[in-house]
Parts: structure tokens; sequence; C-alpha cells
């Protein structure tokens, strides 16, 4: 049974296999299937997810378990709803913008945790 999310900005693979209720093996699964599933790594190499990524892995998990499509079907699925949804933006030439995200959070979980430290 899903659980609700509780007020965190970071959650560590333990945490949203029991919030999604799906085993951490399938998460690492559906990160190399799923492009759009790229949770931030901590430095010790940890998979630290948003609250977004929770909400798209329960997306995933819908339309997989629920409506019973292939993962290829998902990965359109995915695909459709992300080009009604988002806005056509002109990207640097030079940079990688899941990269770059994926940097910033790496930043800004690193710069969470020195604060707690304080």
């Amino acid at each position: 049974m899903e659980a609700k999310l509780p007020d965190k900005t970071y959650y560590k693979i333990g945490e949203v296999s029991r919030l999604t209720d799906l085993k951490p093996s399938v998460i690492r699964f559906w990160e190399s299937e799923f492009k759009e599933l790229c949770p931030a790594k901590s430095r010790s190499g940890q998979r630290v997810f948003t609250r977004s990524d929770i909400e798209l892995l329960k997306q995933i998990k819908l339309f997989l378990y629920t409506e019973r499509l292939t993962i290829e079907g998902a990965r359109s699925r995915l695909a459709q709803i992300s080009k009604k949804s988002e806005p056509v933006v002109a990207k640097p030439h030079n940079e990688e913008p899941t990269s770059c995200l994926q940097l910033l959070r790496e930043v800004k979980f690193e710069l969470q945790q020195l604060y707690s430290e304080l």
C-alpha cells in the first residue's frame, strides 16, 4: 500500500520503495529504462529522489501495472504527456539539460547536509 509523502526534499531508495510499494530492484531497473527517471546521487553514491521522481515512478507504475502497457508503451505515453506539458524553450548547444539539473540537485543536497551539521 502506498504511503503519503513526508515533507522532505530528498528521499533514499528504501523510503521510495515503501512510498511507492515497489522493490528497490524494480526502481533501479526502471531508472535504466526511462530516461526521464534520473535521480541525483549523493557524494557517497546513494540515489536521492525528489518528489517529482516519486510522482514519475507512480505514473510509470500506473502505466505498467494498471493499464498493462509494455515498457515501450509506457515510454511513448510519457513522451506524449511531456510534449503536451512542456513549453518549447531554446536550449544551449553545449549543455545537456539533465546533467545540469543533476549537478544542481547534488549541490543542493550537499549544502543541505552541511547546513544540518552546523
